[in-house]
């Protein structure tokens, strides 16, 4: 059942309440002064029996003067042939007089009646007939209902227009919610459905205001937004791949396709192809070793987690450096109780690869040098050198899969892009954080922060300084 639905059954349910209060109230309300006319009636029959056999002990005669009516009780004599003697006239009914109820009570059990006027009066009357002792003749008291009928008329109009009130209140709520709440709700529907159907473009239209309404339209395009731009990321990554594996895989089939061709004349260009093919068949296969790897840290996949001593990694990542780099040196500074649990293997990998960056792109002469700290129970580790820098726009792009600076994709240095997206999936698989700093000539500083043995998530308010 819809909302929308369902709030008509209420808005149904609710009229049929006040319906049923405009019915039974006033009945109610008339059965209770009823109740109290017969209360009335009965304490004035000892009064008017006592006219013809005397008064009860302590009560009073009521006086036979029709001309003047004192009461609000008629009182009168009916004989057998129908004769009526007035005893008393009601002050609310002068002139009027009523019938006679068709029973007339027992001694002791009165009944009374709801009777009418005399010659078709419009007086309506509460009646009851009493016998007169040692006679056939019937003592009649009556009082006049006007009253009661203008009180449960009041009533029954105070409850008709607060009734129409209140449901009135409750079609305006209702129509209120209708279209600040259900109309959004169903313009969020369209919009998904149409998106379903091919329409990507297509968006919620977002109202101002805190309203909830508001908050799930902006909620929904921004669901939207992210999954375009998840979908256009992935597209992205599939065509970079592509094309970083497009020119292995172009270079290999043209050495096969001139060796096929007989172009290879001699051993020397044999073997310089076969260098070239054995080349290009590892850089496709780190290239798609890369992409495996972040594939499984995108998946969760678990690491091979054990203590590791930062000091001893960081000291064989220099020394392996060096061995690539036999000209450069790296400083290196490493306080103590550097020990975080993590997988060994990854962690010098993320430290090589960003050590490799720093001799690789910093500049020949660039100072590189690496800081380790412990801050509580924090790891900070900063790699660091005063070469060519990056600008603003790199620094936001560095982790960014198959991002490099220079979009021609001609570059002086190879790589695929994905150096820096691996380091940060290892890292934020460490529960760690990375940051880069970095400024056109005045070079760049990367800090990763991990939690060490035993201690917390790393500092969410970011990657703390290194220094002593």
């Amino acid at each position: 059942m819809t909302l929308r639905t369902r709030l008509k059954v209420a808005l149904a349910l609710v009229a049929v309440v006040l319906g049923l209060v405009v019915v039974l109230v006033p009945r109610v309300v008339e059965r209770a002064q009823l109740e109290q006319i017969d209360n009335q009636l009965r304490a004035a029959l000892p009064v008017a029996r006592g006219q013809f056999d005397g008064p009860p002990p302590g009560t009073a005669s009521i006086p036979s003067r029709p001309d003047q009516p004192f009461s609000d009780i008629y009182v009168a004599t009916v004989s057998v042939d129908g004769t009526r003697t007035v005893v008393a006239e009601s002050r609310y009914a002068v002139g009027d007089a009523p019938l006679v109820p068709m029973t007339t009570s027992p001694p002791g059990q009165p009944q009374f009646e709801s009777v009418g006027s005399l010659d078709d009066g419009v007086v309506s009357w509460r009646a009851v007939a009493v016998p007169v002792p040692d006679t056939e003749d019937r003592i009649l008291l009556a009082i006049p209902l006007d009253q009661v009928e203008r009180t449960t008329n009041d009533v029954r109009t105070a409850l008709v227009a607060g009734g129409l009130a209140v449901f009135a209140m409750l079609l305006l709520a209702g129509w209120w919610v209708l279209r600040l709440g259900l109309r959004p709700i169903a313009e969020v529907t369209e919009v998904a459905e149409a998106i379903a159907s091919g329409e990507r473009e297509r968006r919620a239209a977002e109202e101002r205001g805190q309203t909830e309404a508001a908050h799930l339209a902006r909620a929904v395009n921004t669901m939207l937004d992210q999954r375009i731009a998840a979908e256009d990321r992935l597209r992205q990554f599939v065509a970079d791949a592509s094309h970083e594996l497009r020119t292995p895989v172009a270079a290999i089939r043209g050495f096969t396709d001139l060796y096929r061709a007989g172009a290879l004349t001699d051993d020397v260009a044999v073997d310089e192809a076969m260098r070239r093919i054995g080349q290009e068949s590892r850089r496709m296969g780190v290239l798609v070793e890369d992409l495996l790897l972040l594939a499984g840290f995108d998946q969760g996949r678990p690491l091979d987690v054990a203590p590791v001593d930062l000091g001893s990694l960081l000291a064989d990542v220099v020394l392996d450096a060096s061995a690539t780099h036999p000209s450069r040196e790296v400083a290196l500074d490493v306080g103590s109780d550097l020990v975080v649990d993590g997988d060994e293997a990854r962690l010098r990998q993320v430290f090589a690869n960003l050590l490799g960056n720093a001799l690789k792109y910093g500049g020949p002469d660039a100072d590189v040098r690496i800081t380790a700290r412990r801050h509580d129970d924090i790891c900070a580790i900063e790699v660091a050198d005063d070469g060519v820098g990056m600008d603003a726009d790199e620094v936001a792009h560095a982790f960014d899969r198959f991002w490099r600076a220079d979009s021609s994709r001609v570059r002086t240095q190879s790589g695929a892009g994905l150096g820096l997206s691996i380091v940060k999936a290892i890292v934020d698989a460490h529960n760690g954080m990375i940051s880069i700093d970095s400024a056109p000539s005045a070079g760049t500083r990367v800090r990763v922060a991990l939690p060490c043995g035993g201690g917390p998530t790393a500092n969410p308010q970011g990657v703390p300084s290194v220094s002593a």
